[in-house]
């Protein structure tokens, strides 16, 4: 009886110390951080931690307030608040790169802002939910696995794929970019998220002893990633390399339709031309123009394809030609036919690629054909257009398919400068293959299959718009082309169970 008096006795103190167990606790009080203090510093942390002016190591700090606050706080006021930040810091976030034209940068920032703070929302609530009702190790790693399982409905489930994805915080960190051959862009997501709650709960309970286990884990897992990523940034990638050329026409989009037969179209796509065949004599093989690089009627995509076609006979290389169709004659509604059409050094037209996943409101006709890859130049190449990498699936599709380089043709507003070429590099890196992407109106870039950089050039100042990048001509296998988004699997089932040991407490 003693010895169960004893270990009553023990449990009871047990339960007592433990914070997470206690609402409100002497703890909270003690360290509690004034709500408007808490909700200011994630505000400012989330504008300094992505798009422009940013710098990757604010993501890390970033979810730290927040974590604070929702442990803090959790009347419906509070929770108000805390959803209005989030929303107004998200969209503020992505206002930072918008430009001309004003009337598509600011709405996409708004609603791709909009989709970003919610879902910060939701996994807010959520792990506060878990905080109050599991323990402690279980609430740290069910943070990492919300970020996890949100980005990833989004980016397959949404209009919005990646953006506002917290690896694409890390883009200039290329040994962690690694971490993408092994398990996809989540992964670096997950790190963050991991580093973060960490931090959080080490200002919360003021004690190494507690979260020595955790951290180590981290630490060990964080140090391993990044000599891998080193590691693998030591080779060089071997076998043929192909020049491939990324031209862009100059093109400025503003909104508005233009006319195929105009004087001014007419004269861009004479220099597009005059430009293709300065890259063949420069020695590319492969010539890829930027997204809409010019625009024609439906009557006069014929003549523009026979030209096309002569250059790519008679310098015998492969041309991959973007540009905008209308379908109709003398048509006034906005919408036409955003495309990619593959001419080989045979002047054969070999695919006709339609962009898949346009811009909410773009006006681009969406394409549904299944994806393919050519043989070209000793080499499989596949294509898509801008947008359509924000997708994980595509990329996904392309590497499964041995694409060995990928023509990524963009069309940007100068706000972004280098930001949505850079995102194309996590893609590469979680493919294994190589990238060219020519932007129109913002940073062309050749990527190799480890995402570095082998060549770029911005679409305003003295440029010549043609980029010339020596690229790697075959693929390099990963790990996630293989096993997929396995880690966003194990985060629902780890919710899962961690949401059914949280509904058990409190019944």
């Amino acid at each position: 009886m003693k010895d169960l008096e004893e270990t009553n006795a023990a449990t009871k103190q047990e339960f007592d110390s433990n914070p997470w167990r206690r609402d409100p606790s002497e703890m909270d009080v003690k360290n509690r951080i004034p709500a408007s203090a808490l909700l200011c510093i994630g505000l400012v942390l989330m504008l300094l931690s992505d798009m422009r002016g940013s710098a990757g190591v604010f993501a890390w700090l970033m979810p730290v307030p927040f974590l604070l606050f929702i442990r803090f706080y959790s009347r419906g006021r509070h929770l108000a608040l805390l959803g209005g930040t989030l929303l107004v810091g998200s969209i503020l976030t992505l206002l930072k790169a918008a430009s001309e034209p004003i009337m598509f940068s600011v709405p996409f920032a708004i609603l791709s802002g909009s989709f970003t703070g919610i879902r910060y929302f939701l996994v807010f609530i959520l792990w506060g939910y878990l905080q109050r009702n599991v323990s402690r190790r279980i609430y740290i790693a069910a943070f990492p696995a919300l970020i996890v399982a949100a980005e990833y409905l989004q980016a397959f489930y949404s209009p919005l794929g990646v953006w506002g994805s917290l690896a694409n915080t890390q883009l200039y960190n290329l040994p962690l970019l690694q971490t993408a051959s092994i398990v996809g862009f989540l992964g670096i997501s997950a790190m963050v998220a991991w580093g973060a709650v960490l931090l959080a709960e080490l200002w919360y309970q003021r004690s190494l002893q507690l979260l020595g286990r955790s951290i180590s884990l981290f630490a060990a897992v964080f140090i391993a990633l990044n000599v891998f990523g080193d590691l693998r940034l030591d080779h060089v990638p071997q076998g043929p390399h192909i020049r491939a050329a990324a031209i862009t026409s100059g093109y400025k989009f503003d909104g508005n339709l233009p006319n195929p037969g105009s004087d001014n179209v007419l004269k861009m796509t004479d220099q597009l031309l005059e430009k293709t065949r300065t890259a063949a004599k420069r020695g590319a093989s492969l010539v890829v123009w930027g997204e809409g690089s010019t625009i024609v009627s439906r009557s006069g995509e014929a003549n523009l394809m026979e030209r096309i076609s002569g250059i790519a006979k008679a310098n015998k290389i492969t041309i991959a030609a973007a540009y905008a169709v209308l379908p109709e004659e003398n048509q006034t509604k906005y919408r036409f036919e955003n495309k990619i059409t593959w001419v080989n050094a045979s002047g054969e037209v070999v695919q006709s690629y339609f962009k898949h996943h346009p811009v909410p409101g773009e006006g681009s006709l969406q394409g549904t054909d299944e994806l393919q890859a050519i043989r070209a130049n000793d080499a499989t190449f596949a294509g898509a257009i801008c947008y359509d990498y924000d997708f994980p699936e595509m990329p996904l599709d392309h590497a499964k398919l041995g694409t060995d380089l990928v023509a990524l043709p963009g069309l940007d507003w100068r706000g972004m400068l280098r930001r949505h070429t850079l995102m194309a590099r996590l893609p590469a890196i979680e493919g294994g293959f190589s990238l060219i992407r020519p932007a129109n109106g913002a940073t062309s870039m050749g990527f190799d299959n480890y995402g570095q950089i082998r060549a770029a050039m911005t679409d305003f100042g003295n440029s010549d718009h043609i980029l010339i990048a020596s690229l790697p001509a075959r693929r390099i296998d990963t790990i996630y082309s293989h096993i997929g988004n396995i880690l966003a699997y194990a985060a629902f089932l780890y919710l899962m169970l961690a949401a059914f040991l949280a509904r058990r407490r409190e019944q």
